[in-house]
């Protein structure tokens, strides 16, 4: 099991809550397992995990990896930073006003074409 990254200095990312502040020093051993970064790292540590695991169950649609590509998964794992986190958070940050309306547009003009 590998310990997620230790943070230089306080972020919002890698913060447990407001009370970093006034509690930081008591909360510092948590802070690694427990902020947004811990549990992002963890959240890659499962998703590798379950990859090559299926990747080992012989599942005709899903071909054995080879060791350099099991190798590089793993390097995501145990290399996971701050840097990393953050490009998380980009990826699922929520859609901006314009979509939502294109989205919430959609759905009632498919709402009447089932009709």
């Amino acid at each position: 099991m590998t310990t997620p990254p230790a943070a230089s200095t306080l972020t919002p990312i890698n913060a447990l809550s407001p009370l970093d502040g006034r509690y930081g020093n008591k909360l510092a051993t948590l802070r690694p397992l427990m902020s947004e970064l811990g549990y992002m790292h963890r959240r890659v540590q499962v998703e590798v995990a379950w990859f090559i695991a299926l990747s080992d169950a012989g599942l005709p649609e899903f071909a054995p990896l080879p060791a350099a590509e099991r190798s590089y998964l793993q390097s995501l794992v145990a290399n996971f930073s701050e840097d990393n986190a953050q490009g998380i958070k980009e990826i699922e940050k929520p859609p901006t006003t314009m979509s939502k309306r294109w989205n919430i547009g959609s759905r009632r003009n498919s709402k009447a074409m089932l009709r």
